[in-house]
């Protein structure tokens, strides 16, 4: 897989996995492409491969200075 893929190509892979699963005799070859078809999906849902989508990060903890 490629980290450089947006949602759209994301779908767009999910189903060619859905294809080919729906195609194969082999079970374990579907299990497989159905499993990287929902990874695909996920992925998509979540904007992008490499999390470069719309991520909102917030500090875990706070650090202040003791008042004196």
């Amino acid at each position: 897989m490629t980290h450089a893929l947006n949602a759209q190509e994301c779908l767009e892979r999910a189903r060619m996995h859905e294809q080919l699963a729906a195609t194969t005799a082999d079970a374990s070859a579907r299990t497989m492409h159905q499993a990287m078809a929902a990874e695909f999906r996920r992925r998509a849902a979540m904007g992008s491969i490499d999390g470069s989508g719309p991520m909102i990060s917030k500090p875990m903890i706070e650090l202040r200075v003791p008042a004196a």
